[in-house]
């Protein structure tokens, strides 16, 4: 009998995203999101020794980095990290939940995600960080009790680096309970469009300057919750599910890559400008992040730029020339999630185990980087193949 209505969108969204029956996986989209993460620890370990950013060893941290390291590090973080590594990782997250949505369908799916986002966010928010940042803090600043660090932090239920997964197990709620009231319609629109993408980098910056005037960008709020890029992790999850289902970036077509390429390179160059004349022009790197002036207005638009433009270049890269498979890149890639939720403490360890030793903060950034990245995925390779958290992870 032929799929119809509901039935067939499924269809249609499983095939767009896994290009084959059964949901067979794109080597592309495991290898992309290995090198993503991967490099989300790499920043963090380097996070450790600098003065920019927010990462916890920042207040017990015996050496820094160097201050040509240093601008280095601020830059490509603005640049790549900041502004458009968490926003691809919500665009290849859409692309999957919409692949997953449509094959379990909305109760096994709920159910999976509360399962594999959901418990590991709760426990890494109330017990695993608390604990973490007890264990490393208590002995520099002798608090007294590990309920004041608990109750007293900043941010209000301090998770670290998982408030991705809290953020985007609420995405993806909202997507099931979006689709139950406004069911998805069959058929094919037309191509994507750089107009598109054009517009919606217009959006993304004005709200992103919008949010920006109550959250500026790297400030607190409750669960460590990152609301002042919400509207490009929105914008940018909410594309890979539309893409998914629409095939728009399946592959990215070629134009469309040389023009969203085009702008993130223009960006690209004009951001480490802005840093580096900031301080000329009697401005400091906060009249950036947020307020109502127009530093703020132009960082939001730029990254309004950047944010949509460069995943997707990436996107298209990795499609032409990350498709490669083999043992290590599935090991890899099958330990990535859990390689992810165990970098806190492994990072922390590693940057502890060094503390003593008389080394510059450019090269302890560089051993915790290397080591932390090997140290994350090799025990994390155990947890998925050797303990029953397998099922989860």
């Amino acid at each position: 009998m032929p799929a119809t209505g509901h039935d067939q969108v499924s269809v249609e969204a499983v095939a767009a995203v896994s290009g084959a029956s059964g949901g067979e996986r794109l080597a592309h989209l495991d290898n992309l999101k290995t090198l993503l993460i991967a490099g989300v620890i790499a920043a963090h370990a380097v996070m450790g020794y600098s003065d920019f950013g927010s990462w916890t060893y920042q207040d017990v941290q015996e050496v820094t980095l160097s201050p040509v390291v240093e601008t280095i590090f601020v830059i490509a973080t603005v640049a790549f990290g900041g502004m458009f590594m968490m926003g691809l990782l919500f665009l290849l997250s859409g692309l999957m939940t919409e692949h997953s949505l449509a094959r379990k369908g909305s109760r096994r799916f709920v159910i999976d995600r509360l399962l594999r986002l959901g418990i590991p966010f709760a426990l890494y928010t109330l017990v695993i960080w608390p604990l973490l940042e007890f264990a490393l803090l208590e002995p520099f600043f002798h608090r007294g009790s590990y309920w004041e660090w608990f109750t007293d932090t900043e941010p209000v239920l301090d998770n670290g680096p998982m408030w991705f997964v809290g953020v985007l197990l609420l995405f993806s709620l909202v997507l099931v309970a979006w689709r139950r009231r406004f069911p998805p319609q069959p058929g094919i629109t037309r191509p994507l469009a750089g107009r598109d993408l054009a517009r919606l980098a217009i959006v993304v910056g004005v709200a992103t300057f919008a949010v920006r005037i109550v959250f500026p960008a790297d400030t607190d709020q409750l669960l460590n919750a990152h609301l002042w890029a919400w509207p490009e992790y929105l914008a940018m999850f909410g594309l890979g599910v539309l893409a998914a289902r629409r095939g728009w970036l399946r592959p990215v077509p070629a134009s469309l890559s040389r023009q969203v390429g085009i702008a993130t390179i223009v960006v690209i160059v004009i951001l480490p400008i802005a840093i580096l004349t900031a301080e000329p022009l009697g401005l400091s790197e906060d009249a950036y992040l947020g307020g109502w002036s127009l530093p703020a207005l132009l960082g939001g638009l730029s990254e309004g730029v950047i944010a949509i433009t460069a995943p997707i270049w990436v996107l298209g890269f990795a499609q032409r020339r990350l498709d490669g498979t083999g043992r290590l890149r599935r090991s890899m890639a099958r330990s990535s999630y859990a390689a992810f939720m165990l970098q806190g403490p492994v990072l922390v360890g590693l940057e502890l185990l060094i503390r003593p030793v008389d080394l510059s903060g450019d090269l302890k950034a560089l051993i915790v980087a290397t080591l932390g990245i090997a140290v994350s995925f090799a025990l994390a390779w155990q947890l998925v193949t050797r303990t029953p958290l397998r099922r989860v992870l």
